[in-house]
C-alpha cells in the first residue's frame, strides 16, 4: 500500500516537472508557486534538497539546483531552465519507472557522497553509523564521531559487499550501504567543503549577482580562510562581496569586491597554504581559527590545545609554530612564581614573612612603615605596589625620602586591596636570587626548565642555536623588541637581587609547547611524567584564595577565570606592545590552552584578549570536532 502511494506521488511530481520543461518554464531565485514546490519535491526525493517544500525559490533551492547541475554536467547557475528541468525529468522518470522509494532507502545514482574517514564528525557520520547499525555492523552509540568502532563497521560492510576493505566510507561504499537501508541522507554534502579544483580554473571573473558552482567554491574558500560568515548558497551576494574586499585588503590587491584573475589566483594560493598549515585539522576548526587570525589582524600566532596530556589541536600561522620562542611578557611572572614556590616546598620561603628579611634592601610602603610586605602579598597582587611603577631598579635607600617614591600606592595599606602591578613580579626574582645565591636563570634552569625539558630562558643568549625565535612586534607589525637586541644585552649570571629583577617582570623567552608542559604539570598536581616540580598541596594553594588578604583575581600568581563553561580556568596572561599570550588549564575537563599572537592591536573583554576569549567560548565545540573517539 505504502509503495503504491509513493509511486503515485512520484508520478505526480514527474508530470509537473515534465509540464514545466515542455512549456519552457524558467524557475529562478524569487519564483513562487506550484512549479517551485514540484521542483523542490523532486530535488528532495533525489537527495539534493532538505528544507521545507514551500514553493518559494530561495537560497536553499538555488543550492540544491546547483548541486544537481554540477552532478549532471549542466551549467551550475542555480536556475531551473528548460535544460535543467528536462534533465530532472529524465532522472525522476528513471527513478519512478524503477519503483524506487525513499522509505526503502534506494538511492539514485545521481547522488554523490563526500568521503568520510577516521576523525570525521557531524550529522553525516551519524547517518552512516545509523545505516551500519541497521545492517548489524555497528554496535556502539550513534555519536557522529568516526572512530575505531566506525572504521571496523565500515570494513565489515566492505568485506561482505566485495568492496575494497579500507575502513574509509567513500561514495561507492555509502551508495551500496544506503541502497539497502532507510538511512540515506536527505541532502548532498559534496559541496559543503572546498574542493580540490582551483576556483581560478572555473572562472575568470566573479562579481555580485553571479551564481553557480564557481561562486559556491569562492564562498567555500573564503569561509575556510576566515573571511566569509554568510550563507554559502552559490549566489554572489553583498556578504560575498564584503568578504572578497577583506581578502583583497589582506592580500594587498585592488579592493573592488570583484574576484578577477589576480584575486582568484591569490585566493587559491592562500587556500592551499592554509590547508597545508592545518594538516589534518578538521575544516570547521581550521575555518574558526583562520577567522580569529583575520579578525585580530595579527602578523603571526600559534594555538596549542591538549586534553588529558594528548594534543588535540595544534595550529599556527605567519611562519611560526608551537616550538617558536617568544618574549612572553607577563606569563614570565607565572613561570617565575612556580620557581619561587619550589623554595616554599623546601621550607626556605615563608609566604607571610617580611620579604625585607630575605632581601639586601628594605621594601616598605612609606605611608605604612609598620606594615610588612610579604611574598603572599606579592604573589596575589595585594602588596600596594603601584600598577604605574616603571622603575624596576629603584634606589631603595631613598624610598620615602624627600619625595622619592616611584613604586608604591601610598593610599593603600599592603594586603588590603587588589591591584595588578608588574613590580610584584620583579620581586619574585629578587627573592629567588637572595635566598638561593644563584641567578634566577640558573635556579629555574636547574629546578624547572631542565627537569621538564622546557625550551625557556630569561635571555635568548641562553637558548640553543637551533631554537626558532620571533621578535616582539608592534601593533602595526613593526619590530618593538628584536631578539637580537635582547641577545646582545648583558646578563649577569651571578645572584644580583637588586639588578636582575627586571627580567622576571616579562622578559622570559619560551615556546607554546613548553608552556603547555607547565600547564600539564600543574594539572598533574605538580608532577608530570614522573618528574615532580611542586607538592600537590602547593599547586592547590597557588590556585586558592589567600587567607587574611583582600579578594583578588589571583591565588599565588595564578589567575582564576570563571566566566566560561564547565569550570574554572587557571593560568596567566601576558600583554606588551603588540604581543599577547595566554596559558590556561581546566581541572574539570583536563584541557590546557596556550595561545600566542604577535603584531596586532589586541582588544580586551573582561581583561582577556579577544582571541583567547573566542577560544575559551568555543572550547567545547573544538573538543568535539577535533578529538578522536579513542581519546574521548
Amino acid at each position: 500500500m505504502m509503495k503504491r502511494l509513493f509511486i503515485c506521488l512520484l508520478a505526480m511530481m514527474f508530470l509537473t516537472v515534465c509540464a514545466s520543461a515542455e512549456t519552457g518554464t524558467v524557475l529562478r531565485h524569487g519564483s513562487r508557486g506550484g512549479a517551485v514546490s514540484a521542483l523542490q519535491s523532486s530535488l528532495q526525493q533525489l537527495g539534493y534538497y532538505s528544507k521545507t517544500v514551500d514553493g518559494i525559490y530561495g537560497n536553499g533551492t538555488v543550492a540544491a539546483v546547483q548541486a544537481f547541475q554540477v552532478k549532471n554536467g549542466l551549467k551550475a547557475d542555480g536556475i531551473a531552465g528548460p535544460k535543467t528541468l528536462a534533465k530532472l525529468e529524465e532522472v525522476i522518470g528513471g527513478t519512478a519507472a524503477s519503483g524506487n522509494e525513499s522509505s526503502s532507502g534506494s538511492v539514485p545514482e545521481s547522488v554523490s557522497y563526500p568521503t568520510l574517514s577516521r576523525g570525521s564528525r557531524g550529522n553525516q557520520v551519524k547517518t552512516l553509523q545509523n545505516a551500519l547499525k541497521q545492517q548489524g555492523y555497528y554496535t556502539k552509540a550513534i555519536d557522529g564521531v568516526y572512530g575505531s568502532g566506525t572504521v571496523s563497521a565500515v570494513q565489515g560492510f566492505q568485506r561482505d559487499r566485495g568492496l575494497p576493505v579500507t575502513g574509509v566510507a567513500d561514495s561507492a561504499t555509502q551508495a551500496a550501504l544506503y541502497s539497502s537501508t532507510s538511512s540515506a541522507p536527505t541532502t548532498p554534502t559534496a559541496a559543503a567543503q572546498p574542493a580540490a579544483t582551483p576556483v581560478s580554473a572555473a572562472a575568470d571573473k566573479l562579481q555580485q549577482g553571479d551564481m553557480g558552482s564557481a561562486v559556491l567554491e569562492l564562498q567555500n574558500r573564503l569561509w575556510y580562510l576566515g573571511y566569509f560568515t554568510g550563507s554559502r548558497s552559490g549566489t554572489f551576494d553583498a556578504d560575498t562581496r564584503s568578504a572578497v574586499i577583506a581578502f583583497q585588503k589582506a592580500s594587498r590587491l585592488t579592493r573592488d569586491g570583484i574576484a578577477g584573475k589576480k584575486t582568484l589566483a591569490a585566493l587559491d594560493s592562500a587556500y592551499t597554504s592554509a590547508k597545508n598549515a592545518a594538516g589534518s585539522l578538521p575544516d570547521e576548526a581550521a575555518a574558526f581559527l583562520n577567522g580569529i587570525a583575520v579578525e585580530s589582524g595579527a602578523v603571526c600566532g600559534t594555538v596549542l590545545l591538549t586534553k588529558d596530556g594528548e594534543v588535540f589541536l595544534s595550529w599556527s600561522f605567519g611562519g611560526v609554530d608551537n616550538r617558536t620562542c617568544f618574549r612572553i611578557a607577563s606569563i614570565t611572572k607565572w613561570v617565575t612564581a612556580i620557581g619561587l614556590m619550589t623554595l616554599y616546598d623546601q621550607g626556605r620561603l615563608d609566604l607571610d614573612r617580611d620579604i625585607s628579611e630575605y632581601l639586601p634592601f628594605t621594601v616598605r610602603n612609606p605611608a605604612w612603615p609598620d606594615t610588612p610586605v610579604t611574598a603572599r602579598m606579592l604573589l596575589s597582587h595585594t602588596s600596594s605596589l603601584s600598577p604605574d611603577a616603571q622603575n624596576y631598579h629603584p634606589n631603595w635607600a631613598r624610598i620615602g625620602v624627600n619625595g622619592y617614591d616611584p613604586i608604591f600606592n601610598e593610599s593603600v595599606q599592603p594586603g588590603t586591596a587588589y591591584a595588578y602591578a608588574d613590580y610584584n613580579g620583579a620581586l619574585f626574582g629578587c627573592l629567588i636570587e637572595a635566598i638561593t645565591g644563584e641567578s634566577v636563570q640558573t635556579y629555574l634552569d636547574r629546578m624547572v626548565f631542565k627537569p621538564l625539558g622546557l625550551t625557556a630562558a630569561y635571555s635568548p643568549r641562553f637558548l640553543a642555536a637551533n631554537v626558532k625565535t620571533k621578535d616582539m612586534l608592534k601593533p602595526n607589525g613593526g619590530v618593538a623588541i628584536s631578539v637580537q637586541s635582547d641577545r646582545n644585552r648583558a646578563f649577569n649570571t651571578k645572584a644580583d637581587p637588586a639588578g636582575n629583577n627586571g627580567y622576571t617582570v616579562g622578559k622570559l623567552y619560551i615556546d607554546a609547547a613548553s608552556l603547555t608542559t607547565l600547564a600539564q604539570m600543574m594539572l598533574g598536581g605538580g608532577s608530570l611524567n614522573g618528574v615532580r616540580i611542586l607538592n600537590e598541596d602547593t599547586v592547590a594553594l597557588m590556585e586558592a584564595d589567600q587567607p587574611g588578604l583582600a579578594a583578588s583575581r589571583y591565588g599565588l600568581s595564578t589567575v582564576r577565570v570563571n566566566q566560561f563553561p564547565r569550570g574554572t580556568w587557571y593560568g596567566h596572561q601576558g600583554r606588551y606592545s603588540g604581543l599577547s599570550s595566554n596559558v590556561y588549564y581546566q581541572r574539570e575537563t583536563g584541557i590546557t590552552m596556550v595561545v600566542i599572537m604577535d603584531g596586532y592591536d589586541y582588544q580586551l573583554e573582561d581583561n582577556i584578549v579577544l582571541p583567547a576569549v573566542q577560544l575559551l567560548r568555543w572550547m567545547e565545540t573544538l573538543e568535539k570536532v577535533c578529538i578522536p573517539e579513542t581519546i574521548l
